[in-house]
């Protein structure tokens, strides 16, 4: 707790052993787990022959971006000494009053980021994260709350997870933004999917993840700068997007979804721009949409914020301040721990917001 606030981060990350792929994997998989291979006369994750970060698109590993993530992982001293453990997590969050955080893969996303010769593998690669990760967080369980890793290039093994993984006491489901085997996220082949999860009372969560593989509105652009700026909230708004024009929330209206990860003041815009077509057209190539796109939003749809966002007091005059949550990003070096919950605290928006998106908000997206 926080100056009499309790407080949810909605968008934390795991640091993942390099060895616990091939720990955690089912034994059958063990040796072909990510592993760590030089590939171009660099140590790097790699996983059937191939690095998990696409340097050839918009480069991860350039020695000034390199130089960069070195000099903001400083701040993070007492985890990276302790090696990420959850103990010294649980200090950092005391320390700065954080009651709860929601933790994502950092690997795991780049391995999500590619499409599996071996779909089994695949499927192998997630339940060891979530295994690992559900373990991982048994040190707090009511404070640290795991998403598991869902492999949606088949959505019939994702949907298998899904069940799984609820039995193991997950708190959400963790998906790529991005298109995967040429399909958008509402196409039909997911059906199984947004099905397991609206039925499991746990939302799905959208994070992208930077130089992959597969498509990215990143890969228009040279350097990794320029195309993490570009690709999480226009992946983000893409895939709202698609769940609701292609019928996703009309068909599973339980379905929850929150956006991380992306920043938050496009949603105005974004609403906007999307009532201007159905105001102009409905649903005339769209027969599943039912309701108006701002409807779906704010029956389905939540989206994490940084503290610092100053576009946030206007998206929340604009949309109002249900549908909003906060996120540091802890402790990747680009995020805003440890001055995010401050920045919030400091914006022109109303005590009963902030109380709102510090908690009350993610304590119904996460049904926590």
């Amino acid at each position: 707790m926080r100056n009499g606030r309790k407080i949810v981060d909605t968008d934390c990350h795991q640091m993942e052993p390099a060895a616990m792929w091939q720990e955690h994997i089912d034994p059958e998989f063990r040796d072909a787990a990510p592993c760590i291979k030089k590939v171009r006369g660099r140590n790097t994750m790699t996983v059937e022959g191939q690095s998990l970060v696409s340097e050839e698109k918009y480069p991860f590993s350039t020695p000034d971006f390199l130089a960069a993530m070195a000099r903001g992982m400083q701040r993070f001293q007492r985890v990276l000494t302790a090696g990420y453990a959850p103990e010294a997590r649980l200090e950092d969050m005391d320390e700065h009053g954080i009651d709860i955080q929601i933790l994502f893969p950092t690997v795991g996303g780049q391995l999500l980021g590619r499409e599996f010769e071996n779909t089994d593998l695949l499927g192998a690669c997630c339940r060891a994260f979530n295994n690992w990760s559900a373990e991982y967080a048994s040190a707090a369980p009511d404070r640290l709350r795991w998403a598991a890793m869902l492999p949606a290039q088949d959505p019939t093994l994702a949907a298998e997870e899904i069940r799984r993984t609820a039995a193991k006491g997950c708190t959400a489901y963790y998906m790529r933004p991005n298109p995967v085997c040429e399909r958008d996220l509402a196409d039909e082949a997911y059906d199984p999917v947004f099905a397991a999860a609206a039925a499991s009372n746990r939302p799905i969560c959208f994070h992208d993840s930077g130089s992959p593989h597969i498509p990215s509105f990143g890969d228009r652009f040279p350097t990794h700068t320029t195309g993490h700026i570009v690709a999480h909230p226009f992946e983000a708004m893409s895939a709202m997007m698609s769940l609701i024009w292609g019928g996703i929330f009309e068909r599973y209206p339980d379905l929850r979804v929150v956006h991380v990860e992306a920043d938050a003041g496009w949603v105005p815009y974004w609403l906007q721009r999307m009532e201007q077509h159905y105001e102009f057209s409905g649903n005339a190539e769209h027969p599943n949409l039912k309701l108006a796109p701002t409807e779906y939003f704010k029956r389905n749809v939540w989206v994490a914020a940084r503290g610092d966002e100053r576009t946030l007091p206007a998206a929340l005059d604009l949309v109002g301040d249900d549908k909003f949550l906060f996120d540091t990003d802890y402790p990747h070096p680009d995020g805003t721990f440890p001055w995010g919950m401050e920045s919030l605290e400091k914006q022109p928006i109303p005590d009963e917001s902030i109380r709102k998106i510090f908690w009350d908000n993610p304590a119904t997206a996460f049904a926590l």
